[in-house]
């Protein structure tokens, strides 16, 4: 009767940790969205926010005294925003515009330690998200960090050693937070290619390898034979 009872306990204990585990996988991405749309949303909102509780006190308009209200100007600041990088992108597109910030991006290359920074900013930013550039090429396995430890890498560039030896540039991303890593440079016939997406990739990254491909391993291959 009392191993019953305990097979009973057992199996209860099992089975709640069961629902709760699909609980927890069905609500986290939710809760994750969530609070990723809420920092863009006052992020961006919040850019113009400023400006518009600025205007409303010129107009004589009092200014926000609850959460609502506060919640109505970063909207609004968020719809001007918008509003404001498209007419940005009509400027920036046509002669005039083209010249003035053709003018201003050589005074900011002029300038000591800001050119360094601004160049490195503008050509990531060009190479994630222009229309036909890819910025990870392919996904690999590496050995990272160390021999015989495989680490997933995106493949970026690729440069020589010594005018001689053909080297790739590998981004190594972290996990749960795949926006930091290790950039290293292997030589092309030391890494293995997979056959993951980028997107697949990611969700592995993201779920700590809960999400990995069955398949991963299966046709696994080197770039040379």
């Amino acid at each position: 009767m009392e191993k019953d009872k305990r097979g009973v306990f057992t199996h209860f204990k099992k089975d709640v940790r069961k629902r709760m585990l699909t609980g927890l996988l069905l609500i986290l991405p939710v809760y994750v969205t969530f609070f990723v749309v809420k920092f863009l949303f006052s992020f961006v909102g919040g850019t113009l926010a400023p400006v518009i509780k600025k205007v409303l006190q010129l107009c004589g308009v009092a200014l926000p005294k609850s959460s609502l209200d506060e919640f109505i100007i970063t909207f609004f600041g968020l719809i001007l925003t918008f509003i404001a990088l498209y007419f940005i992108g009509i400027f920036a597109a046509n002669f005039v515009g083209k010249a003035i910030i053709s003018y201003f991006e050589n005074l900011l290359t002029k300038t000591p330690i800001i050119r360094n920074i601004y160049s490195s900013v503008k050509q990531i930013i060009h190479a994630v998200s222009l229309p036909g550039k890819q910025a990870f090429k392919r996904v690999v396995l590496v050995d990272f960090p160390k021999e015989g430890a495989k680490s997933i890498g995106f493949v970026t560039s690729d440069t020589q050693y010594n005018k001689e030896q053909k080297y790739i540039s590998i981004f190594i991303p972290t996990t749960p937070n795949p926006t930091t890593g290790f950039l290293i440079f292997v030589p092309e016939d030391t890494v293995i290619d997979t056959t993951l997406t980028v997107e697949e990739a990611f969700k592995t990254l993201f779920s700590g390898g809960v999400l990995t491909p069955r398949d991963i391993t299966a046709p696994l291959k080197t770039t040379h034979s």
